[in-house]
């Protein structure tokens, strides 16, 4: 059976190109290479573990709803609306917690971390999220709320909020007093003193003026995080804030000490030293590297759209071997377009292809079927690609040692 929910993210791709080339035709730099290639490695390791996070998640629901439901509602129309609102209520405080609780902050910093706001954010979630709301959408079955319905909900709501992340739609008017839009989306992603922890809302702007965090777009926007942070490898991107408290839990001497600081806000957190580690100037990294970046998000990213469409085509181990040979190369492609590669990293590159193409040869040599040789051309072509590049970049070098200066000659 496909799962064809998936193709929903071929349009959102299409949204995320129509708005990349306004921005590119009015010359201004609401995307950069380096920042789509991190949001997309993000957004592909969240699609693959969210398939667990799924399944979890439809459990803890149905365990909910068989053994702790108060009421039994219906599936009429007004049911669903209310239901919609339940989840925009829950989602509001699930939110505002987020940024309130250092261990939930942890999850959900990833979202915040962009210097650059446009659609691509919105595939910009850690993993680390969806298991951290499990136990809030827990809630809705106890009122009597179908699991299924739920889950079709929380589909929709995450649609709306993905066409919230945008610096093209203006304010609207009197729309504006009844659901969240971009404008106030744009704020909750401020680090402008006056944007901190406000407009949590997810559709309905109400909870935030109820509620006191509700803040008009007025100055400019300032994206990204406060604090030593560069926007340069998915994984730090994941996992930045867990080491830092790790870090922060070490200093304290006591266990309950330790625990608490779990649950305090990230602003009362201890200030740590924390070396910032910068990108070299994209200037320095070969062009020829940066094609082959291009090649493989370009081949890549597909192929692991039609991964998760097909995937109940696939055994297990056969999911898990392409989900990790697709992951590894979209963040080879963020690491070169972020220019954070080292001396070593095209050695390092090479081997990942040809261990991965070898890996798949070894595993199914004996069952050659349609998806397997699909992928083996396919990292056989960019091996190919990958190796051109680095035989010109070779070879543009020794041009130069060899070439000697011309010589201007003044009349």
């Amino acid at each position: 059976m496909l799962n064809t929910i998936v193709l929903i993210i071929p349009i959102l791709f299409i949204v995320v190109f129509i708005e990349w080339y306004i921005s590119y035709r009015h010359g201004r730099k609401t995307y950069s290479a380096g920042n789509f290639a991190m949001n997309v490695t993000i957004g592909a390791m969240d699609q693959v573990f969210s398939l667990v996070y799924f399944i979890a998640l439809l459990f803890a629901l149905q365990f909910s709803y068989a053994h702790f439901h108060l009421f039994t509602l219906g599936k009429q129309w007004y049911i669903w609306v209310a239901a919609y609102v339940a989840i925009d209520f829950l989602s509001y405080w699930y939110h505002r917690f987020s940024h309130r609780i250092n261990i939930l902050w942890a999850g959900h910093v990833t979202h915040h971390s962009s210097e650059h706001f446009n659609f691509s954010n919105g595939f910009r979630t850690s993993f680390f999220q969806g298991v951290n709301r499990i136990l809030f959408w827990s809630l809705l079955p106890v009122f009597g709320f179908d699991p299924l319905m739920l889950l079709i909900i929380l589909k929709v709501s995450g649609l709306y909020d993905f066409l919230l992340h945008t610096e093209y739609i203006p304010k609207l008017g009197f729309i504006e007093k009844i659901l969240v839009t971009p404008s106030q989306h744009r704020v909750h992603h401020g680090r402008n003193d006056i944007y901190i922890d406000k407009n949590y809302g997810s559709t309905f702007v109400i909870w935030d003026k109820i509620f006191g965090t509700y803040q008009e777009e007025t100055d400019k926007v300032e994206y990204g995080i406060k604090g030593p942070y560069a926007d340069n490898n998915p994984y730090v991107a994941i996992g930045y804030y867990y080491g830092y408290l790790w870090r922060a839990m070490k200093m304290k001497q006591k266990f309950t000490e330790k625990i608490t600081l779990l649950f305090l806000p990230p602003d009362r957190t201890p200030k740590l030293e924390i070396e910032k580690r910068s990108s070299v100037n994209q200037d320095e990294v070969p062009p020829r590297l940066k094609q082959y970046a291009y090649f493989t998000l370009v081949t890549v990213v597909p192929a692991m759209i039609a991964m998760l469409l097909c995937k109940d085509f696939l055994r297990t181990w056969e999911f898990i071997l392409y989900a990790a040979i697709g992951i590894s190369s979209v963040s080879a492609s963020a690491f070169i377009l972020n220019g954070n590669i080292s001396n070593t990293f095209q050695k390092v590159e090479l081997y990942r292809l040809w261990i991965s193409m070898i890996s798949i040869l070894i595993l199914y040599v004996k069952r050659i079927e349609w998806h397997i040789l699909g992928v083996v051309v396919l990292l056989m072509i960019t091996i190919a690609v990958f190796t051109v590049a680095q035989l010109r970049k070779e070879l543009a070098g020794e041009n130069e040692e060899e070439t000697p200066p011309r010589l201007r000659i003044r009349h």
